[in-house]
């Protein structure tokens, strides 16, 4: 059976019906809705932290093979498509990677060296990016892809709710038991099976081990209609934080410019409003916007080396797990379908090893390793010496949620647009951090593992599968009079 709706639980589980196998695969809310349906959807064999990067960690050989699996994912993703006639305005584009000032051309140059070692020949440099502002240099790579992703996934669901396959939605798993039969407990019961892929973007199958080799971000989107004309392509410029770009033609007739950009670290900055805010700007100086038609967040898995972690799950047998896509959770997360589908079959993947769940770079990975590590222990510890945010719950502020201390316990308390207060413990249920407050989303995010709870508790986004526990508040304190949010 398959935990998550998502490309990657939906991918493996239509290539494993096509094998003849009869898959089960549950979600905790509906097909499509977690971290899957928060993309900007750009398909392609181009790798976030770059090749240049990438052979630092796996060498030559293993960068070409990374670029070869990400090539035979567009190649998978097209062939879906075409076998199930799935209506998802799947086209092939051309990508981009540019800089804006003179002095960013060198690591352009840099990664188009990359780009010919692994053997995309086909790259080059241009003068000339089709984006109606100013660049100064950029890499064309051709043959990448795009699509409309909820379209997709509702092909990919249709075709394998037949024959005995099955997807059942609103179904949350709580924990998986490895063993000769595996066992699933969810909210709805126990599931049997004898193997259990578990994508579920961070998984939940295991505790610390994988957690320390991934590291969870926030990513920032919108989506709007534009006047001046926009050239068909994905686009990345080389800023830190960076921003992606691309159109999409909508069923409506419409076109949209879809913007992302200005990633943060989960639970590391207060005022998420203000990312909203810097994307916004950053695109309306850029492009002609009419009107912000959508907005949202999503979570990206950083891996420590900069490649995914796909494959049976550390310390299991019949369990597999799949996470650390990056920004590029279109391609691998068909690329884990692909590779866990063949293991699940018994059938040799030549790309099993280099994305080996349980594999550790010690020396190319190691600087990214303590970094991105440190957090944890040093959140354990401020959490518990550092004073509260607020000294009293009048100071919360309508629509805004602070860490109060309230009849000698910290608390996380919420405090709604009627002024009604919602507590709840502030330990995450995954390793004991403490949550904080995301504004944009009405959220506590913790900055350990980057789980993510609603005001009431409930969780999220994992690896957390516990809500937080709800603590009542005297009642004088419900009744207080809220302040207003400073301008």
């Amino acid at each position: 059976m398959i935990i998550g709706c998502g490309i990657s639980g939906l991918t493996a589980a239509l290539l494993l019906k096509k094998a003849g196998r009869t898959v089960a695969v549950i979600d905790k809310a509906s097909v499509g809705s977690g971290e899957s349906g928060h993309t900007t959807a750009h398909i392609t064999e181009l790798i976030d932290s770059g090749y240049h990067e990438l052979i630092s960690h796996f060498g030559e050989n293993g960068a070409r093979m990374a670029r070869e699996s990400s090539r035979a994912a567009i190649d998978q993703i097209a062939r879906n498509v075409h076998e199930h006639g799935i209506d998802c305005y799947f086209s092939r584009v051309p990508a981009y990677i540019y800089c804006e000032s003179k002095k960013q051309r060198q690591e352009l140059e840099r990664e188009l060296e990359a780009l010919h070692r692994v053997g995309i020949k086909s790259a080059k440099l241009v003068q000339d990016v089709p984006l109606p502002f100013r660049t100064f240099a950029g890499v064309r790579v051709p043959d990448q892809a795009q699509f409309h992703p909820a379209l997709y996934y509702k092909g990919l669901a249709e075709a394998i709710e037949r024959d005995g396959c099955s997807i059942f939605e609103n179904t949350f798993a709580r924990n998986v038991s490895d063993g000769n039969l595996c066992s699933v407990d969810t909210d709805r019961g126990d599931i049997r099976a004898r193997r259990v892929l578990v994508l579920t973007d961070t998984p939940m199958s295991t505790r610390f081990l994988m957690h320390t080799k991934i590291a969870n971000y926030r990513t920032y989107a919108l989506a709007a209609t534009y006047t001046e004309s926009v050239a068909p392509g994905l686009f990345w410029d080389t800023a830190d934080p960076y921003h992606y770009t691309r159109t999409q033609e909508m069923p409506d007739g419409t076109s949209l410019l879809i913007i992302g950009g200005e990633d943060h670290k989960t639970g590391m900055k207060r005022d998420t409003n203000e990312s909203f805010d810097k994307l916004e700007r950053w695109s309306r100086e850029r492009f002609s916007i009419r009107n912000v038609r959508y907005h949202w967040s999503g979570q990206i898995v950083e891996p420590v080396d900069g490649l995914p972690f796909i494959g049976r799950s550390p310390l299991s047998r019949n369990v597999y797990l799949a996470t650390g896509y990056s920004g590029n959770g279109m391609t691998f997360g068909t690329l884990a379908g692909m590779i866990l589908s063949d293991q699940v079959l018994e059938q040799e993947n030549s790309w099993s090893a280099l994305y080996d769940a349980s594999r550790v770079k010690v020396f190319g990975s190691a600087t990214t390793f303590v970094s991105e590590n440190k957090d944890f222990p040093l959140c354990l510890f401020r959490d518990r010496v550092s004073p509260p945010e607020v000294t009293s719950l009048e100071e919360i502020p309508s629509a805004e949620g602070r860490i109060a201390k309230v009849n000698g316990e910290r608390l996380a308390v919420f405090r709604d647009s009627r002024g009604e207060l919602h507590a709840v413990s502030p330990a995450c249920t995954h390793l004991g951090c403490h949550v904080r407050f995301n504004k944009a989303e009405e959220s506590w995010d913790c900055p350990c593992h980057g789980s993510r709870f609603g005001i009431n508790g409930e969780v999220l986004h994992g690896p957390a599968v516990s809500a937080l526990r709800k603590v009542d508040v005297p009642e004088e304190s419900r009744k207080a009079k809220p302040k207003k949010t400073a301008a």
